[in-house]
């Protein structure tokens, strides 16, 4: 199901494509040698025109509502912006028709399965969603006298079951496993 904030979006930028597509073609016809060419019923505008003028300037330094107005439009386009692109976190399309997994929430399950697993003091994973492929980056710090092997074991099977997970898209995994020191703390 779509989320209903991508379709006001989609909506939001439409009408604002169709807004400056009808100026640009308004503009572009002002000249004199496509002017000649265009049906009666057409807005015509002269080459010299300008779109505001020096009164209509003054008119609108009188009132104090058009700075609240420009500066509410900029912020509509820099919203606008942010989200062309890519303010939003990607999704990633499951198998199930319609089904989607956000990649905040996956990666957020793996760090806590990553942290659960025995022997792993602290982790942290990412995940990134680029062109059909997942890029998953774990950091996994070992506990104190814990073996890195039996801990990289069981989080390859981990690994694969996110693998699964995300059957139609591939998963490319980098793992960087580290373990703190065991000197004493010195003291003064």
């Amino acid at each position: 199901m779509e989320q209903p904030s991508g379709t006001v979006n989609r909506a939001a930028l439409a009408a604002a494509g169709l807004v400056l597509l009808s100026a640009g073609i308004w503009s572009a016809t002002a000249g004199a040698s496509v002017a000649d060419r265009m049906p009666g019923w057409w807005p015509r505008a002269d080459a010299d025109a300008v779109w505001v003028s020096a009164g209509q300037v003054a008119e609108l330094r009188e009132h104090a509502w058009w700075v609240p107005a420009a500066v509410a439009a900029l912020l509509c386009l820099l919203w606008a912006a942010s989200r062309i692109s890519g303010g939003t976190r990607p999704r990633l399309a499951l198998t199930p028709r319609g089904a989607v997994l956000r990649t905040r929430a996956l990666a957020d399950l793996l760090t806590r399965r990553t942290s659960a697993l025995p022997g792993v003091a602290h982790s942290r994973v990412a995940v990134r969603a680029r062109r059909g492929r997942l890029y998953v980056r774990a950091h996994v710090r070992l506990a104190p006298d814990t073996a890195p092997n039996g801990v990289l074991l069981t989080l390859a099977a981990l690994m694969e079951e996110a693998r699964a997970a995300a059957a139609p898209c591939r998963v490319l995994t980098h793992v960087r496993i580290s373990s703190r020191s065991h000197r004493t703390a010195h003291v003064r």
